[in-house]
Order: C-alpha cells, then sequence, then structure tokens
C-alpha cells in the first residue's frame, strides 16, 4: 500500500475489515489500463474538456487531466501520477523509482533547498508526499483551497527540477533497506514475502517498487536524477484534483506548469493476468508460536462485471471465517479474507494464525464450499453491502480520499466513471451472483505457510 495515499484509501477496505471483526494484514487498492493508440503512433492534439456533473476530464498537451469539484470544501488536493510502474524498472535497480518520488518530495528544488520548501510547505498549511507503486508513482498534495494557486507550484517543482541532495537520498534508501531487513524478521513480511514470490514467480511483480536488500544497496546517489528524467514525459502523466477548484484554472495550471515536457511516446499496456492450474502449497519452517497462513487466487479487475462482486463475497466470506474459525470455535487468533487492490492484476487472499493451521484450513475451506454450493440469505447479503457503503462513503469525504479513488479507477481500469457508479453496482449484487463468483474464483489456492510445516497437512491447503 502507498504510505502516502493509505489514509486517503484506507476507507474502502475498512468497510470490508468492519464486517471481517479483523482487519486484513494489507489493506486493498488498484492499478492501470491499456493505452488506444499504437507504439510510436502521434498524439491527437487535446480535445475540449468534458463536463459530467461535478467532474471535468480532458487533457493537456498529452497530460490526462480530471478535476472534481466540491463546493464548500476548505481543503483541496492535487495527486500527480507517472504511469509504468514495474515497467519502468528491472530486478538490478528495482526501488529507485521508490527513492526518487520520496526524495523529490522531501529533499527541496533547484530554487529552494528542502528547509525552504518545508517552510514554504508549511506557511501555506499545505503537505507534500510523493512514493512508488507497483503500476505507477505519484506526489501527492493537499493543501487549503485559499493556498492552492501558492502550493501546486511547489509539487511541479518537486516533478520538474528536484534538487536530489545526496544526503537526502542515502537516507531514504537506508530507510527502505531497514524496511526491507525487517520483512526478514517479522513473521508476517515473511508469509508476504513467501506468497508473492509464488504468486508472482515470471510475473513482472516480482520486481517490486520497495526492491530487493540487493538492488537498493547498488542504487547510487548519481542514478537517481537521470531515472527520474526519463519519466517526465506528458504521455505518461495524469494529473487529478478534487476540491473547491475552478476546473477551467487548474487544466490552465498544468498547461503553464508542465506543457512545455516532451510528450514521448510512452503507452499504457495491460500487464499479464495472474493464472494458476492447481493448488500449490509453500512452506517456510520457522520455530514460532502459531503458524502464519496465507491462501490467494486471481481476481477480476476494476473493469470487469465481477469486479463488484468480489467485494461483497469477500465482505461476507471474511465475516463469515471470524464467526465460524475464531468465534465458536476457536481455532484461529486471527483469520480475515479480502481482495488487495494493489495490483492491476488484483488477487484475493485468505489469512488464518493459528497454533493447529490444518484444523482452521479445513474450516475455511468449507465455508468456502459453503459460498459455492449455498445461495447468501437476503438479510445477511444486504448487511455486507451496506457496511460496504457506509466506509465508502466515508472514505470519500474528504478531497484527497476522492482524489485517490479516482484516480485508482482510471489508472487501474481506464475509466474514473467506475469510481461513481460503484455504490449502485455493489447494490446491484445478487446472492446468485456471489454463489456464481466463489464458484470461478474461490479455487486453485495458492497457499503459503510460515510456521511448524509438520503441523501442516498438505492435502487439505491444496484441496480447493
Amino acid at each position: 500500500m502507498s504510505r502516502a495515499r493509505a489514509g486517503a484509501v484506507l476507507g474502502l477496505s475498512l468497510a470490508f475489515a468492519a464486517c471481517a471483526g479483523s482487519p486484513p494484514a494489507r489493506p486493498p487498492l488498484v492499478p492501470a489500463a491499456p493505452g488506444a493508440a499504437p507504439a510510436g503512433a502521434a498524439l491527437a492534439p487535446d480535445a475540449p474538456p468534458t463536463v459530467d456533473a461535478d467532474v471535468t476530464f480532458g487533457s493537456v498537451d498529452g497530460i490526462t487531466v480530471l478535476v472534481r469539484r466540491m463546493p464548500g470544501a476548505d481543503f483541496a488536493a492535487g495527486q500527480l501520477y507517472v504511469r509504468g510502474g514495474t515497467r519502468n524498472w528491472t530486478a538490478q535497480n528495482a526501488g529507485i523509482e521508490d527513492i526518487a518520488f520520496r526524495v523529490a518530495a522531501a529533499g527541496g528544488t533547484t530554487s529552494l533547498d528542502r528547509s525552504a520548501l518545508s517552510r514554504s510547505l508549511a506557511a501555506l498549511g499545505a503537505s507534500l508526499s510523493g512514493d512508488a507503486h507497483n503500476d505507477f508513482s505519484g506526489l501527492y498534495l493537499k493543501t487549503p483551497v485559499s493556498t492552492w494557486d501558492g502550493a501546486l507550484p511547489l509539487l511541479a517543482g518537486a516533478f520538474l527540477s528536484p534538487a536530489l541532495p545526496p544526503d537526502e537520498i542515502e537516507l531514504v534508501r537506508q530507510q527502505m533497506l531497514a524496511e526491507l531487513h525487517h520483512e526478514q524478521e517479522s513473521a508476517e513480511d515473511q508469509l508476504w514475502t513467501l506468497e508473492r514470490k509464488q504468486l508472482f514467480a515470471g510475473h513482472p511483480y516480482a520486481n517490486r517498487s520497495i526492491g530487493s536488500l540487493e538492488s537498493v544497496t547498488s542504487v547510487a546517489a548519481g542514478d537517481v536524477g537521470p531515472y527520474l528524467a526519463r519519466l517526465r514525459e506528458t504521455s505518461r502523466l495524469v494529473f487529478v484534483a478534487v476540491g473547491d477548484l475552478d476546473p477551467s484554472h487548474v487544466f490552465d495550471q498544468v498547461r503553464q506548469l508542465f506543457g512545455a515536457l516532451p510528450r514521448g511516446s510512452y503507452v499504457e499496456t495491460l500487464v499479464q493476468p495472474l493464472v494458476f492450474g492447481s493448488p500449490r502449497l509453500s512452506t517456510l519452517e520457522r520455530k514460532l508460536p502459531a503458524s502464519y497462513c496465507e491462501s490467494a487466487f486471481p481476481a477480476p479487475r476494476w473493469s470487469d462485471p465481477d469486479w463488484s462482486t468480489g467485494l461483497v463475497t469477500m465482505s461476507g466470506y471474511s465475516w463469515r471465517l471470524w464467526q465460524e474459525v475464531r468465534t465458536k470455535r476457536n481455532l484461529a487468533y486471527a483469520v480475515s479474507a479480502y481482495i488487495n487492490q494493489n495490483f492491476a492484476t488484483p488477487f484475493g487472499a485468505i489469512e488464518v494464525t493459528a497454533v493447529d493451521p490444518s484444523a482452521a484450513m479445513r474450516v475455511v475451506l468449507d465455508e468456502a464450499r459453503r459460498l459455492q454450493n449455498e445461495p447468501m440469505p437476503d438479510q445477511e447479503l444486504a448487511g455486507f453491502k451496506a457496511v460496504f457503503l457506509t466506509g465508502y462513503l466515508e472514505a470519500h469525504e474528504t478531497p484527497d480520499g476522492q482524489a485517490a479513488t479516482l484516480a485508482d479507477a482510471l489508472l487501474y481500469a481506464g475509466d474514473w466513471h467506475l469510481a461513481r457508479t460503484l455504490p449502485d453496482r455493489v447494490r446491484a449484487v445478487t446472492a446468485a451472483d456471489v454463489q456464481a463468483y466463489a464458484k470461478k474464483y474461490l479455487g486453485h489456492l495458492q497457499a503459503a505457510v510460515v510456521g511448524d510445516p509438520h503441523r501442516v497437512d498438505a492435502a487439505i491447503f491444496t484441496s480447493l
């Protein structure tokens, strides 16, 4: 999950965590859509922006721009995204883009050193952060509407002319190395790493945005500037603004601040889907009082008609697991099910922490089969949908929350309207939809266990 955007999109995942009683270990999110033009094709001139209720959408010199007006809002959010993610780096330099965006947001510019930038943001009541994701990177600005005109150039300066001081690069590099070392010490992070290695073997997502110990260690301060420079092309950029802002003014600002950049020839392409022909189990032996388990399966994309059904299904499944595994039988310390939306190719996950993992997993999989074989009662289904809608709407009370969700729909599915229509699609999910989803997706589970392998019955873990 993005460190900078976590607060903005966490409300979406909390809608399901509230159902589960135990929140997912990793909150969800989402990634990117296909480009329409073939590689090397000339970009068409900008068409006039289109206005759809409170959203103005268009392009400025190749930059995709979306502005949502919130009349009366005291704050505004401006978020600049750079497409590409794992397609921009290799196994050898993975982590460099995360370093670049973290340092760009905090290290000052060629006209304002880091102290001056910090003072300028503070004087405006604004905050600026940045990081990299699996499918895109970004700089995220939040500021009072009254200081928008003064704050937006600071975001532009961080992207166009960052100072990238070597000591700041080294500080961020060491912070990332500390995070990577911590992954080798925490059982939960070891599970996360083991499962992702299994899921993404041979896939672009194998090269994570945070990189590896080897790749981050090899990044030199002199590598960061040239790397960031090649991302400065308008065909890669998406700018989303939400607040009590005049859309035409925002479009003019984007043109003035970023319009001189070259268009480049970047074309967004779909990341290959996850496909598993059979269930599989990986184990990592550790002397622990309980074993940490995760089973994963491919999930539909944002643009798939099954997307909203999956959100409701996993919400209901998670709540049932909490009741059957944790409350009634006391077989697990923690149990949850959710869709991890941090990828253009998302996946569903079931997590269990138990002293007897096989006994817990037997119940977990029995509940999956119950979803497949029995329609969910209408009253139960209505409750899960209501909890989702409460969390979703709560997450949209802030400008940065709205900006993040609009960007997710645009970047992951190519259509910002999907953020607007998601509540209605959730309301329309039926018990038959849930049952069909469980039959179609809940299978060929890719399981990973960190703990005592002698207490793991492979026949149970690979039975679905």
